[in-house]
């Protein structure tokens, strides 16, 4: 099989919010705080928060290593429904696309509501509204060195935000990046509400070295995402 060159968009930075979730709500005057993680083939340089189109918060990461994970808060100075985006700058200067969450800060409602960047909810059929949060890495801390082509298992650890149990039929689905898993599907066990649970997922590593991400998320009996994305990041030798 003939290896294809990396492309320009595969060199480029990769960034996500993983707090706060799409749609949070926060008081008037409050400090928000975000999570960002970002990784880079050549390593991260910095990672920059925007408000709209204003700089707000810029991290350096002092060791600019491959991937970096960081916690900032900003205080916004307006109300109603503010956006805001992370984006990550490599050691060559390269950006990232940008990574946005919608906020409602203060007031119930927006002045000028900004429809596509607000996630429907998603609703069973039963009127459970369905969420999932990411907890923490159990295995294949992000960069984890993996042999080419090798099998590895990563865990993540999740909670169950939804107001109804996760029964039967739903799992844990590839959602974006590189595909390293033969079907993109495995199930998850039956979790109460509230309950915490560790989700595995079998995957294979690239035949050829780099930077890899894969990025998955629950999805329920019909089809639908849900919940934060979770993410494996390697690097392959």
């Amino acid at each position: 099989m003939i290896a294809c060159a990396p492309t320009e968009e595969d060199q480029r930075p990769k960034v996500a919010i993983i707090l706060p979730p799409d749609g949070a709500r926060y008081p008037a005057g409050q400090a928000i705080p975000f999570t960002i993680t970002a990784v880079a083939r050549r390593g991260v340089a910095r990672v920059e928060l925007l408000e709209g189109d204003r700089l707000v918060v810029t991290q350096a990461n002092p060791t600019q290593s491959v991937t970096f994970s960081t916690r900032v808060t900003h205080t916004p100075l307006s109300e109603g429904q503010l956006v805001f985006s992370a984006v990550a700058v490599d050691t060559d200067g390269r950006l990232s696309n940008r990574f946005s969450v919608s906020l409602w800060v203060g007031q119930e409602q927006a002045v000028n509501p900004l429809p596509p960047l607000v996630t429907t909810p998603v609703v069973n059929e039963r009127g459970c509204v369905l969420g999932a949060a990411f907890v923490a890495d159990v295995t294949i801390p992000d960069g984890t060195i993996i042999a080419a082509g090798a099998t590895f298992t990563k865990t993540w650890r999740m909670r169950n935000t939804s107001s109804c149990d996760w029964g039967e039929g739903y799992t844990i689905a590839f959602f974006s990046d590189t595909p390293m898993h033969p079907t993109g599907s495995e199930p998850v066990r039956p979790t109460p509400s509230n309950a915490i649970a560790e989700i595995s997922v079998p995957l294979t590593a690239p035949t050829q070295p780099g930077v890899y991400t894969t990025t998955w998320r629950l999805r329920d009996p019909a089809g639908r995402f849900f919940g934060h994305r979770v993410f494996a990041v390697i690097r392959v030798q």
